[in-house]
């Protein structure tokens, strides 16, 4: 069984296409069912994103393959390399050897009991105190930079308090890892923390939770402008973005700043219905190449998308679905992207379930813009440059609109080329252009 993210994975109940077929996704019935039209053919089979193959003469490798693991236990100086450690090591070398150099855990395998965590995040789930924090090993202070929202610290702890003692342990001279471990526990179980705050030094406690990230935000800017900001693409993403684009529609708002800074992804088909909410029927989102070259065409089945004028904020760690969507707003919708290029990362992963019970991710596609393009790598280039370091970036975060606008460079220069355009023209219909370009 298989799944699709961006972490990994197809989706669930997802059935490919036949080579060069179109895939229309249904707006909220999580399939895409395959249609019959075939794609334009392409020129050449593309190139692929990372190099697998050694370059050097290796002779009968399975054989040799063999015969090292016949030495390793014959001759190994511990008794300690057992049959399971061969195995697990060859298995974490396969994965890491078709891995690309930039990230050599992208293909990966977890035990049952670590997948655990990877299945919290795509469900939009955190177990924790709820807070982002920097270390200072030298005086033993954990620095709170983001207070997560709806998280158990929300109205506890602020941005810029300092921890100097966990559970009444001092901090200093502990690694990352032993804080962190001090940290985590049961959930619903007390942390006790000893917090400075300005020169008021605080006893607080604050319980560990499983609790939902809120990872869509809104805001309404000067000139009627629109703010959404969507930080992962976690199940129910895109409801929660429908809901709230629908309230601005209703309250006129025509101009929208589309906030995917900080989004390394999630589950992919969150990531296609977020974008088919503003593309119409028969338009194409995302072409993918999959094993064999087989390419498949997503388009949207979308009859009433929404109309807003755009600008769509990325920055480094914007990646994979992330870079899905501003790639398919700005082909097919003409945003305009504002901010600093995007991570590089135009692959599809999927995770499949072991028989022993063991997840394993590899990347399964090679995506491409619905103009053909590939990001792999070098990344989306917006249109307009701006630059907002990211730690300074979770600090603008719980500002106000006034005081964001004055603190966050992209955002400002996204509101300013959105505030100087006119609203846009009422849509004329769904386009049904089917017409695919080819893969570059």
């Amino acid at each position: 069984m298989g799944i699709v993210t961006n972490i990994g994975s197809s989706l669930p109940g997802v059935r490919q296409a036949a080579p060069a077929g179109v895939l229309a996704l249904g707006l909220w019935l999580g399939l895409l069912a395959a249609a019959a039209q075939p794609a334009a053919p392409t020129r050449q089979s593309p190139a692929p994103l990372y190099p697998v193959q050694i370059e050097h003469d290796f002779a009968d490798p399975e054989a040799t393959f063999r015969e090292v693991v016949a030495l390793v236990r014959e001759q190994y100086y511990s008794d300690t390399v057992d049959e399971k450690s061969i195995w697990w090591a060859a298995t974490k070398g396969l994965l890491r050897q078709i891995s690309p150099e930039e990230h050599p855990d992208l293909a990966t395998i977890w035990l049952p009991e670590q997948y655990e965590s990877v299945s919290d995040v795509l469900q939009g789930l955190r177990e924790s105190i709820g807070i982002k924090s920097s270390f200072n090993p030298a005086d033993g202070s954990l620095t709170v930079t983001e207070v997560t929202a709806g998280g158990p610290s929300e109205g506890v702890l602020q941005p810029l308090d300092r921890i100097l003692r966990v559970q009444g342990k001092e901090l200093k001279g502990l690694s990352v890892a032993a804080v962190s471990a001090l940290l985590e526990g049961e959930p619903d179980t007390p942390v006790a923390l000893k917090v400075v705050r300005d020169v008021t030094v605080l006893d607080l406690t604050v319980k560990r939770e499983k609790f939902h990230l809120q990872n869509v935000l809104t805001a309404l800017y000067p000139g009627q402008v629109g703010y959404l900001a969507v930080r992962s693409f976690s199940q129910g993403v895109a409801e929660r973005c429908k809901e709230d684009l629908t309230r601005f529609q209703a309250d006129q708002v025509t101009r929208l700043i589309l906030d995917l800074r900080g989004n390394g992804g999630g589950v992919l088909q969150e990531g296609l219905k977020v974008a088919e909410l503003f593309v119409a029927k028969g338009q194409l989102m995302m072409r993918v190449v999959a094993h064999g070259n087989k390419i498949s065409n997503y388009v949207s089945s979308n009859e009433t998308p929404l109309v807003f004028q755009m600008a769509i904020l990325v920055d480094g760690q914007t990646a994979s679905a992330g870079e899905i969507v501003a790639a398919a707003l700005h082909d097919d919708c003409s945003a305009t992207l504002v901010g600093s290029p995007t991570y590089g990362k135009a692959s599809m992963e999927r995770i499949f379930t072991l028989k022993n019970g063991c997840r394993v991710k590899f990347s399964t596609g090679a995506l491409y813009s619905p103009k053909g393009r590939s990001w792999h790598k070098k990344g989306l280039t917006p249109q307009i440059q701006a630059d907002l370091d990211p730690k300074q970036l979770e600090r603008t975060r719980a500002l106000s609109v006034e005081l964001r606008l004055l603190n966050d460079p992209p955002l400002r220069a996204a509101h300013y080329w959105l505030a100087a355009k006119a609203a846009p023209a009422p849509s004329s219909g769904p386009d049904t252009r089917r017409d695919a370009p080819t893969v570059e």
